[in-house]
């Protein structure tokens, strides 16, 4: 068994895990302070970080075009819809990469069923990955868009979110040291993989605060959130002080360079009175806990981390007190774990060492789990051609176009399908919305249901009317009534003679029964009809379905092999079931749809491949620019080594007109004919109809 030291109760292994906090905790030991010339060494190798992590141009233009396509795709399918970015990329804080943070604001919305419908919205448009949260505080829809490689979340009326990244943007903005100081520790933070709140450590939005925290303290920026004037919101029946100061300054900004801040900073949270303090930005400095009313709950972190139980609970609440600068409420530490809260000490403290220590500011960043990081590497969507000769990526690419014509004509298919049977269930409701592309019969049929579902409807209320009037059926009416008139016209016995006030009671009932009768046999004879007009309508439903599934072989076989199709066949007796096969071809449409985004999408990966090899990128562009009289040919560049998603993007945008993998889709002769008469109204009347020939 491995000895357990007295004072933090660590074992030897964990020791060895958090040595530089244990060695805080047990000895108390002073921080060394790097000297001027160290510190000058660190300023270059930081803004190499700043330069190689902050986010570009080129991915800025990816974000802005993701942007545009969910606003035409998704926020105009709702009413009032508003989309905006908020978050760490919006504020200017984030590394490179990171994710897109998008919130939805629909006045009135059911956020659970909004989020789930957006869901499949995107699923059909071939997103990836696709998890929809509903169960959060703030419904949540995450998502990867494989044109851009972006990683992006969109959730709903997160409107504090907002104001928050407003807020963060203004400090952005005051001095640059704010973006740079942020990308730098974010940088650190998630390759010592300290910045993962799903796993029990800070996230990256706590990392923004502490960065802006020790700005404040050093007198970099001022408080953005004092003064007088004061603007309040509601938002859920609460309210919220979100007042921002842009014209706040200071007298005297400090100078310190990037290399004397992030010491400071590393040293700053390292020996920060935690038990004591509360970070606040709100306030321009950390506040007490007895002011704030947060106390540094039991237990500790190192209580749970120590236990022996095999589930321990959850620590106390408050230990890295961190105030959010609008929802004063909101302890950001919320998520921090036990295991993570001594991590992110150990590791504030192991960084504070060694930069005091001589050691460089890659070993500082050393990655923790090399293999967390490999997904963030930027992709090389060429890595598995680059071993393959040209002729082989011809045959992929030949497979590929196929699959798709496959895929295309079972799509066609489907969507026949659904036309098929939105209109049958309309049909058999009676309605009529579109009747240009039916045959005479076929609209003679529906005209036909429509008058007869009206009929039954009426039949159906008369008789059920009737029943619910009278109690007894017809046949115990007409028992009721025998038993009546035989007691009425039966010889009298003079030693039972009835009283005048029964033989009023007899009568009046006799004459009641017989009005009963007369109602009775009314409704006998109403649902009799109705029963004829169901057989009429079951089976003119019958033809209509005849002309409704008028497959070729070919299309038939297709929707016969659509695994979402199969065993779920609708009953001709019910309407609700055309609905639900409705709802079975749209998903299985979602799903092809998605299939051939992908095949379209490696298509054009495949083609430029090839075109790259060949040096045709441009082809087809600026003609007769190129190989003028008496220049010579320009040289084809060499392969440049891995091209990543966002590299290739604007290659396989500019491959629309070229590419022949798409299959041209059928035209009605309609739709031709109208498009050779030219731009003509939709009504012209009857003498002017364009007609269909037979």
């Amino acid at each position: 068994m491995s000895e357990v030291c007295e004072i933090t109760g660590l074992t030897e292994d964990n020791v060895a895990k958090l040595f530089y906090l244990h060695k805080q905790l047990t000895e108390g030991s002073e921080i060394p302070v790097p000297d001027e010339k160290s510190l000058i060494g660190f300023i270059k190798p930081l803004e190499n970080t700043v330069s190689s992590n902050r986010i570009h141009d080129s991915e800025q233009k990816r974000k802005d075009s993701l942007l545009k396509h969910l606003e035409k795709s998704i926020a105009s399918k709702f009413e009032g819809a508003k989309l905006s970015p908020f978050g760490s990329a919006e504020s200017g804080l984030s590394l490179k990469g990171g994710d897109f943070d998008l919130c939805l604001q629909i006045p009135n919305a059911d956020e659970k069923k909004t989020i789930k419908r957006i869901g499949g919205m995107l699923r059909g448009q071939g997103m990836e990955k696709v998890q929809t949260i509903t169960r959060a505080k703030v419904p949540i829809v995450k998502f990867i868009d494989p044109r851009s490689g972006l990683n992006v979340d969109i959730s709903i009326n997160n409107s504090l979110a907002l104001y928050n990244t407003k807020l963060l943007s203004s400090y952005a903005k005051i001095d640059k040291r704010v973006k740079d100081l942020a990308i730098i520790v974010k940088h650190w933070a998630l390759h010592r993989n300290v910045s993962d709140s799903v796993n029990g450590t800070l996230s990256s939005y706590a990392w923004s605060i502490l960065v802006i925290n020790h700005l404040q303290e050093q007198q970099v920026i001022p408080n953005l959130q004092s003064g007088e004037n004061r603007t309040i919101i509601e938002i859920d029946g609460n309210e919220f002080d979100i007042s921002v100061n842009e014209d706040a300054s200071l007298a005297q900004p400090s100078q310190q360079n990037i290399a004397e801040l992030t010491m400071s900073f590393f040293r700053n949270y390292a020996t920060k009175d935690w038990e004591n303090e509360v970070i606040s930005i709100r306030n321009g400095k950390p506040i007490s806990r007895d002011e704030k009313g947060w106390m540094n709950e039991n237990p500790t972190a190192l209580d749970i981390y120590n236990s022996d139980k095999e589930n321990p609970g959850r620590m106390g609440e408050h230990h890295l007190a961190i105030e959010d600068p609008f929802e004063t409420d909101h302890d950001l530490c919320r998520v921090v774990r036990a295991e993570g809260e001594l991590r992110i000490r150990n590791e504030l403290l192991r960084a504070a060492e060694l930069f005091g220590g001589g050691s460089t500011w890659k070993e500082i960043c050393e990655t923790v789990d090399a293999d967390r990081l490999k997904g963030m590497e930027p992709v090389d969507i060429f890595h598995d051609l680059r071993d393959k000769n040209d002729d082989l990526v011809r045959n992929m690419l030949e497979k590929t176009k196929a699959e798709m014509d496959a895929v295309d004509r079972l799509i066609d298919a489907l969507e026949s399908e659904r036309q098929s049977t939105l209109r049958m269930a309309k049909a058999m409701r009676g309605v009529i919305e579109e009747t240009s592309d039916l045959r005479k019969e076929h609209k003679a049929i529906i005209t036909g249901l429509k008058s007869r579902n009206k009929e039954i409807d009426e039949i159906k209320l008369k008789r059920d009317k009737i029943n619910s009037d009278i109690i007894l059926p017809i046949h115990m009416i007409e028992d009721e009534l025998s038993k009546v008139y035989n007691r009425l016209t039966e010889e009298l016995d003079i030693h039972r003679v009835p009283s005048l006030a029964k033989e009023k009671e007899q009568f009046s009932w006799f004459m009641e029964l017989q009005a009963m009768h007369g109602k009775a046999r009314e409704a006998s004879e109403l649902h009799h009809r109705f029963i004829e007009l169901v057989k009429e309508q079951k089976e003119e439903i019958k033809k209509l379905k005849i002309y409704e599934t008028k497959h070729d072989d070919a299309t038939a076989k297709l929707l016969q092999d659509e695994p979402m199709l199969k065993d779920k066949n609708i009953n001709s007796k019910e309407v609700g079931s055309y609905d639900r096969r409705v709802h079975n071809i749209q998903k299985a449409l979602r799903k092809r749809r998605g299939e051939m985004h992908k095949l379209r999408r490696e298509a054009g990966r495949l083609d430029a491949w090839l075109r790259k090899k060949s040096g045709n990128q441009n082809r087809g562009r600026g003609r007769g620019k190129g190989n003028r009289r008496g220049q010579k040919p320009r040289d084809k560049k060499e392969d440049s080594g891995p091209m990543t998603l966002g590299d290739i993007s604007g290659l396989l945008s500019g491959m629309g007109n070229e590419s022949s993998s798409k299959r041209s889709r059928k035209v009605s002769s309609k739709k031709a004919g109208m498009r050779k008469m030219g731009n003509l109204g939709a009504h012209r009347g009857s003498r002017s109809q364009f007609k269909k020939k037979e």
